[in-house]
């Protein structure tokens, strides 16, 4: 089914089970950064900290949640001169609720993904929506989703690693109940989601983003939207 010349069509009629990326796939993360940033200026430097280090840690697998932490906050400590538990209790108690804030004020699921993930559910199509901040849940009804509408979420307190590492995408698969082969993975980016995707054995659809609007080989949220429509017989 990862099939480079499979159609978007085939792909959606070939899966039996989908993982969604959160964050630029189901909602526009344009002028997020900024936004974070303007909310808490006097915090800016650790928050280029912290995307740094997330930087570094593509592909990282560290077993388990605990250890990932560790590891993270023992590099940012390095990187900023703060005690490790100092930057655990920002981070989790004022960054990701600033996180949350800021998703909720200015941000919404984009056009048509609450029906989706409805749908999905009526029709039992098992599904999930991983991502490589915490708190998925919460963060998904910060945009306007439920939660509980039959998504099995992850992000990197369940597998204390992060995109595109295989092993978590190989884990859902087991969760989702199918192969990888009959599993699709709907992201925003390629050497994230997508290089997930392939190590895994699953099949991709790349989403465009404002910084890959001129890519031939990724789809429109509205036509992914409509793809699906037509394959699954989804409700308009």
């Amino acid at each position: 089914m990862n099939n480079k010349n499979n159609s978007p069509e085939t792909l959606i009629r070939g899966a039996g089970a989908f993982i969604f990326d959160l964050d630029g796939t189901l909602y526009d993360t344009h002028g997020f950064a900024r936004r974070l940033v303007l909310a808490q200026p006097w915090e800016g430097f650790l928050m280029l900290a912290e995307r740094r280090i997330r930087k570094e840690f593509a592909g990282g697998d560290y077993l388990s949640g605990g250890a990932y932490y560790e590891e993270f906050f023992s590099r940012m400590s390095r990187r900023t001169g703060k005690p490790e538990d100092e930057l655990r209790t920002w981070y989790f108690d004022r960054y990701i609720p600033l996180m949350c804030g800021v998703l909720k004020k200015y941000y919404r699921s984009r056009p048509g993904a609450a029906e989706l993930f409805g749908y999905l559910n009526q029709r039992s199509f098992p599904f999930a929506v991983y991502s490589d901040y915490p708190r998925t849940a919460e963060r998904l009804s910060c945009l306007g989703l439920d939660p509980a509408s039959g998504a099995k979420l992850y992000g990197p307190e369940h597998f204390g690693a992060q995109k595109p590492a295989v092993r978590p995408f190989l884990h859902i698969a087991q969760d989702l109940g199918h192969p990888p082969d009959r599993i699709l993975v709907i992201g925003d980016r390629d050497d994230t989601d997508g290089a997930g995707a392939a190590a895994a054995g699953m099949a991709y659809i790349g989403i465009k983003n404002r910084k890959t609007q001129g890519v031939s080989s990724r789809l429109s949220w509205e036509a992914f939207i409509t793809l699906f429509r037509e394959q699954l017989g989804q409700p308009g």
